[in-house]
């Protein structure tokens, strides 16, 4: 279970990496247009609202596909734990008869 810890740091980095990437460049457009202070700074005020709720969602949908795929590899183990119980229960029972037929 230790790779799902690092598969959910790689999401959240890559989460994170995104926003950084997308608050900068909208950052630097409005930076570099020509536009008064009082405009400049309502356009940034307005670029960090939609940031924030672009981010929200983002959140959200890393959750829920995070939950998923936590339940899809739960069941996997969930059944091979099961075939493998099954399996050394064969194991064990071709062992004593071998051993009752020694």
């Amino acid at each position: 279970m230790a790779n799902d810890d690092g598969g959910a740091r790689d999401a959240l980095a890559l989460l994170v990496a995104i926003i950084v990437g997308a608050v900068m460049g909208a950052v630097t457009a409005l930076l570099l247009a020509p536009k008064s202070g009082e405009e400049l700074r309502g356009d940034i005020s307005d670029a960090a609202v939609r940031a924030k709720e672009r981010a929200g969602e983002m959140k959200g949908h890393m959750a829920e596909k995070y939950e998923s795929l936590r339940a899809q590899v739960e069941e996997h183990v969930r059944s091979h734990a099961h075939d493998a119980a099954e399996a050394t229960e064969e194991l064990a029972e071709d062992v004593q008869a071998n051993l009752e037929e020694a």
